[in-house]
């Protein structure tokens, strides 16, 4: 398995690098067979990819609950901390993973997302592409949206304090 990882590297990096100054470039094109075998090599180098301790993987990121109710910016803070940010939801099934923990973790809401300027935006910076609103109060005196374990989103004011997710990348 080490060997593969280092040949899964060594592959990355050969489609890092353009061809040296006045050499011909070719395409390189790679058949079904090769395709394969790098499909194989990427799911054994994927399970050397683990979150943290304490951490649940769902996709390719990972969530931690955090039980310690907070403000809605010293979440973030605690978040960047754990060297992540803010848990956005991206998809029905995200949202549902992070119910079900939430829910495990004896939790009934926790923060999510906030708005600027009457603009609902992820801290990550992730597209707005999936939203889940329950209920949805003014948005300019409740910038700071939370899900509910057994509903969609609300909102209320940053200042409260919750119970929240951190997400961030697992790493090698």
């Amino acid at each position: 398995t080490m060997n593969t990882l280092v040949l899964l590297c060594l592959f990355c990096i050969s489609f890092s690098h353009g061809a040296p100054a006045g050499e011909q470039h070719f395409t390189f094109i790679p058949t079904h067979r090769m395709f394969i075998k790098y499909i194989r090599m990427f799911s054994v180098f994927s399970t050397f990819v683990q979150c943290p301790t304490g951490w649940f993987r769902h996709g390719s990121r990972c969530f931690l609950l955090v039980k310690s109710r907070m403000s809605w910016l010293n979440a973030e803070n605690h978040c960047v901390s754990q060297q992540g940010s803010l848990a956005s939801v991206q998809s029905p099934a995200e949202y549902q993973f992070l119910q079900n923990l939430a829910d495990l973790g004896g939790q009934t809401s926790a923060w999510i997302v906030f708005s600027l300027q009457n603009t609902w935006m992820w801290i990550d910076r992730a597209g707005f592409y999936y939203s889940n609103w329950q209920s949805l109060s003014s948005v300019s005196s409740n910038p700071c949206a939370y899900l509910q374990t057994q509903a969609g989103w609300a909102n209320t004011n940053c200042a409260t304090t919750l119970t929240f997710f951190c997400v961030r990348i697992p790493q090698c």
